[in-house]
Order: structure tokens, then sequence, then C-alpha cells
């Protein structure tokens, strides 16, 4: 109701009820007999009316209608006018009326057509009753039946000889151009085919020497029809397993064309470069952009690169968010990888056509220092993802049966790297300490040298050649060093580096399993540090020589020595009332000169005539590692020493030892440890010597 009080007598309301058909019975005498009586129900009903009474009452009507028309000043034509005027304007009624006449056209329109369909479907059913019994109207085939009209042809249209012989002409011409036309078809398919024969024949021609290559042909998912080569690899992530197929197609000329879909973008490549103190001393040789004219090899395998190379700058930026404590960092563009306080190595992945790729060196240029290490780096990245692969693929193949789902790590890709730079290092350092250990032994005539292998697995049969090198470079990086000292007298030092989170190597030490130095100086189950091991050989050579020295110099009665309670230190007692005792110590060592900055390995021998009221606390004080600057001269009575030093990075031959700062030094010629040795080993108990130092 508030929606209809708000209508204007512009809106047009339409009625959506149906039609009302008029009533048959509407305009029945009964009918109208009931409505008069209902109106002068007063007056008598039907009755009472006769005509003269109807006269009457309708001249009265008149002469009512006028008066009131003079009566309010107005003409009747006028209202009438005006009555018309509201009529025409009504919308509501003008749209009723066009409606009206609108269903009455197509009621026309309607009955036209089924007179029509009546009238040629009765005229046909003479001929085809089956057809025209179905569209003839039932009610026209109840009232006349089928059969009842037909038509026929009454006279045959007059034709002469001229007209008959011009219709021939006539057909014979339709005939010939019919036929020319049908001659210019076979031969315009024929020159079409041709071409698409020859053009065919070089698309599959390019097809076959892609398939030949080596590259994977196969049909797109999403046209069936179309051929598509392969240039992304099964093993990758999800990410770029919707690249990894592009597909082939022709040109006009019958070439092929390598078209990457929406995908396509500007090739990219992995650039690493070496920084040394900030200033770029190496870098990766840039590809070359294929150009237009390459062949279309040259196309899959830019693709194919473009893609590698975007899968692996995803991988290292995965991988360099967990290697933050060993020197990694990634920014938006770059990943830095520290490898010592002045060298770094910067990884990128840039679009060949950008101008960083064309300011860089060609590969033509003279190479630089570091350029071999750039490319050392990058091709150890790219193999490391190929491995990744690999194991992703088996670990695939290998979880179908599970039904739980592995955590998702990164691809070891700059961990192996970084283990195996860790591993050098580590051999580097102790490369440095072992040689000039054995130089310095070598001066005292001691027969010392030493191996450094780097051990491999035995080749697995379940691998490939590939496989087994890539093993090989990553799972098992163990090098091990033997030291011979003395002959039949060796040491072993295994050294393991592993992928692990902290990839600190490892030490193993091995001697000799019929050595008495299981005993005196077992080694330690394992050592983590490079100094620990230093020390524990600078123990065990001298414990070794001490042990040595009393196996190899002659035993006499009264004059007998023996260790005492430091394995390096030798002792011999004497008898009497003076009780004075003799000792040699035989101890190897590192030194650091603090005046020139420089360290060395010294191997010396001291001895010492000790009385009652003296005590041996000097051998058990002393460390391993002393400092020459700082070491304290002992003035004891009877202390000797020999000296045996060589320093580090120095040649053997011309190393010399320049003792302690601040005693004087008496330089000699060469002797041997035995030979120094044994010319005390034999001295007489009361028998004492000046005291001097002796260097070589």
């Amino acid at each position: 109701m508030d929606s209809a009080e708000h209508l204007s007598k512009e809106d047009l309301v339409l009625s959506l009820s149906s039609v009302q058909t008029p009533s048959n019975h509407a305009n029945s005498l009964s009918d109208r007999i009931s409505r008069i009586n209902f109106q002068r129900a007063d007056l008598g009903g039907f009755r009472t009316i006769t005509e003269e009474s109807l006269r009457e009452e309708i001249a009265g009507k008149e002469t009512t209608a006028e008066d009131k028309n003079e009566s309010y000043g107005g003409s009747s034509e006028e209202d009438e006018d005006d009555h018309d005027d509201d009529d025409e304007h009504d919308p509501t009624k003008e749209h009723t009326n066009v409606r009206q006449e609108l269903l009455g056209h197509i009621e026309s329109a309607h009955q036209a057509a089924i007179f029509a369909l009546n009238f040629v479907s009765l005229s046909l059913s003479k001929d085809m009753p089956v057809q025209a019994t179905s569209t003839v109207s039932p009610e026209l085939q109840n009232l006349i039946g089928l059969g009842t009209l037909g038509l026929d042809k009454l006279s045959a249209p007059k034709i002469t000889e001229h007209n008959y012989n011009e219709n021939q002409k006539i057909v014979i011409g339709w005939q010939a151009q019919s036929l020319n036309k049908v001659v210019d078809s076979i031969l315009a398919s024929a020159t079409k085919l041709e071409k698409e024969i020859r053009l065919e024949t070089k698309y599959w021609e390019q097809i076959l020497d892609v398939s030949n290559n080596g590259w994977a042909i196969c049909r797109l998912a999403s046209e069936k029809q179309t051929l598509g080569v392969r240039i992304g690899f099964s093993e990758a992530s999800q990410v770029f397993q919707s690249r990894c197929v592009a597909a082939l197609r022709r040109n006009p000329d019958g070439s092929i064309y390598l078209d990457q879909g929406l995908l396509e973008s500007d090739p990219h490549a992995i650039r690493v470069r070496i920084q040394t103190n900030n200033c770029e001393t190496g870098s990766t040789k840039p590809p070359t952009l294929t150009s237009d004219n390459s062949p279309i090899e040259a196309f899959i395998r830019q693709a194919r690169n473009s893609i590698f190379a975007e899968e692996l700058w995803r991988e290292l930026l995965h991988e360099a968010r967990f290697l933050y404590a060993f020197g990694v960092t990634s920014g938006v563009s770059t990943i830095t990888c520290v490898l010592t306080a002045s060298k770094s190595f910067l990884i990128d992945l840039v679009p060949l056509s950008s101008k960083s790729f064309n300011n860089a060196p060609s590969p033509t240029s003279s190479a630089r220092f570091d350029d071999y290490l750039a490319q050392f780096f990058l091709t150890s990245l790219q193999l490391n993802l190929r491995w990744a692969h690999r194991q992703a693929r088996r670990q695939r193949l290998s979880q179908h049966s599970t039904t739980s789902k592995p955590i998702s790590e990164p691809y070891p890709l700059i961990r192996p790297i970084l283990t195996r730079l860790a591993h050098e290092r580590t051999m580097t350092s102790l490369a440095k300490f072992i040689l000039p250990l054995t130089s310095t032994l070598k001066k005292a005539f001691i027969p010392a040298s030493y191996t450094i292998k780097l051990t491999s697995l035995p080749p697995s049969t379940s691998l490939v050649k590939a496989e087994q090198v890539l093993t090989s470079l990553t799972a098992h990086l163990e090098s091990i060093t033997v030291i011979k000292i003395l002959p039949g007298v060796e040491l072993t030092l295994i050294t393991r580096t592993s992928m692990n989170r902290d990839m600190i190597p490892v030490f193993k030490i091995q001697i000799n399993n019929d050595s008495p130095m299981n005993i005196l100086c077992p080694p330690p189950a394992i050592f983590h540090q490079v100094s620990e091991v230093q020390e524990w050989i600078y123990w065990h050579i001298s414990c070794t020589l001490t042990t040595y020295l009393l196996d190899s110099l002659p035993k006499l009665e009264g004059l007998e020595w023996s260790l005492s309670i430091v394995p390096y230190v030798l002792k011999r007692d004497s008898s009497g009332p003076t009780r004075v005792s003799r000792h040699i110590s035989v101890e190897l060592s590192q030194i650091q000169d603090s005046d020139v900055n420089r360290k060395g390995i010294r191997l010396r021998v001291s001895w010492e005539k000790i009385d009652g009221s003296q005590k041996i606390d000097n051998f058990l004080s002393s460390s391993i590692m002393k400092n020459v600057g700082k070491e304290c001269t002992q003035n004891w009575s009877g202390f000797e020493k020999y000296d045996w030093v060589t320093w580090y990075g120095q040649d053997v031959k011309n190393s010399s030892n320049s003792g302690d700062e601040k005693t004087p030094i008496k330089t000699m010629a060469g002797k041997g440890f035995l030979d120094v040795v044994e010319s005390i080993w034999n001295y007489p108990v009361n028998v004492v010597k000046k005291s001097e130092e002796i260097v070589i």
C-alpha cells in the first residue's frame, strides 16, 4: 500500500494476469432480464417496462444534462474535448490499447499461418499422405478428410527446336565452365600440396635433427597436435615444471622456431665474481646471446640454460638463508660468500642483454688471476644442482610407499663448496706445519718424511661415471697423512670434513700397535683443532725420540739411564754421598721470534747435572709451545742444550736458529741427534763440564 501511494500519474502500471476472454453467455436474454430486474427493483422490474416509458426516461436524462451544463457556464462540446484529451493522455489506457491491438495482429497472423499450412498440407495429401498427416490440423482432417484437394499441371510449356538447341548450348557452356573451375581448383590444390609437402619435409627434417641430437620431443599437454621439445629437467621443482616444454612451431618458409608462450622472457645466466680487498680480480665468462639467424638448437640450448640458471638462483637464495653463520649473506640481487678476510665471491642472476654482461670481459680477452676460481665455483654450483635433482628423484621414487611427507630442506649447493674449501684450508695448514717439522728432524740426521693423500670411496656399480665423480667430490672428504719419524716408527693422521651443520674438521691419530707409545702417550680418540693436533705431535715425537735413545745407545754397568716421570726426560741417578744425578731432555716445540715476527719448529736436546738439593721441576713445568722472546734462560750449574731449528717459509738449507736472544750463541758444524746425545751419554758421574749453548 505504501508503494502504491507513491505512484504518480505518469507511472505505468501493467497487469500480468491472463487475457480475459469474453463469455459466450454475456449477451444472452436471460442475463439482460436479470440486470434489468436488479436496476429497476424499486420500479417493478422488467414487467413494468414499456416502450413509451423508456423514451420518456431517455428524454428526461438529456434535459437534465443540458440544464447542468448551462448552470456551470460551460458547453458540452468543451467537456467532451477535455474528456477526450484526458483519455488521450492516459498512458495506462494507451498501452492497454496497444497491447490489445498487438495481440489481435498476432492472432490474425497465427490464423493466416494455420490456413496456409492446412491448404498446403491438404494439397499434398493426395500425393504424399504420410507427410500431410503430420502437418494438417486435426479439425480440418476430421471435417474434410485427406486427399480431397490436389494440384496438377494443366499444360506443359511448348519448347521449339530453336529453344532446345539454345538450352543444349547453355548446358554445354555451364559444363565447360564447371570443368575449367575444377581443373583450376585441382591445379591450385596440387601446387599448394606440393608446397606443403616441401615445407612439411623441411619441418620434419629439422625436428628429426633436434631429436637425433639428444633433445626429447613430445606433444604439448594443451595442444595435442603441436610438438614440443623438453628444455627443462624432469626433476626440477614444481615452480619450473610448467616451463620445461616449449613448442616447436613452423615458420612460413618451413623452418621451425621455439615458442615458449607467455613465459618467454630475456635469457639469464649466473655470474660469479671474485673480489679481493673490494676489488674484482676474477669473474666468469659471459655466454654469448644467440643471434636471429642461429640454428634452432642454439635457441633450445639458450632456453635450457636460462631456465636452469633461474632455478639455480632460486635454490641458492633458499640455501643462503641457512648459511649466515658461515659468512654467506643474501641481498635483493646478490649472494656474497666470504672465503678469507680479504677474499670473497659474489653470485648474481643477470640478463644476457644487460649492460653489466656487455661490459664484462669477452671470452677472447686475457684471463685475470681469479677467473679460474670463479669458473670453478660456477661449475660446482651447476653440478651440485644436477646431483640434487637426481637425489630428489630417487627420494620421490622411494617415498611412494610411505604416507608421511618429508620436511623440505634446501639443496646443498654452496655447502659442499664451503666444506671442500674448509678441508683444503685445514690440509694446507697441516702441510705448512709438517714440512718444517720433518726438515727440523732431518737436520738432526733423523730420517723423517711424510706423505699426504686424499682417499676416495670405491666406485659403486649402481652409479654411472658422472655420479661417481660427484659423489667423490662431496660425499667423502678424507685425507690421510703419514709421518715417518724413524725406521719402522710412524704415525697416521686422518682428517675428515663432513657437510654437517658445523663443517668442522675431525682429526684422528693412529700409531703402531706394537709401539710402547700406546702406553706412554696414547693418542686421544678425536681432535677438533689443528693446534691440538700440533701439540700432541710435538709431545709424541719428543717421547718417541727419548725412547729411541734408550734402545739405540749402549748400556754401561753402573751408568744406566731410565725414563723419568716425564716421558721425554731421561735420568741417571748416582750412588754415593753426593747424590748427583743427570737428566737428558728431548723436546720438540714451536717457537716464535717476536722481533722479526716469525715462527719455527725447534728440536732441543738439553742435559743437566743436579745435586741432591735441586729438583727436576724445570722439566715438569716446561710447556711444549714456547716463546723464545719470553723464555727465561736457566743458569743452573751444569746445564747445556743443543738446538735444531727450521723457520716457517724458509729454505731448509738457509735456516738458522738465533736461540735465546739473551744468551751468547756459538755456531758449530752440524751434528746429528745421536752424536750430540752420545757425547754426554757416558760422562762420568763426577765430571762437570762448563755450560755452553750450541746451535746450527
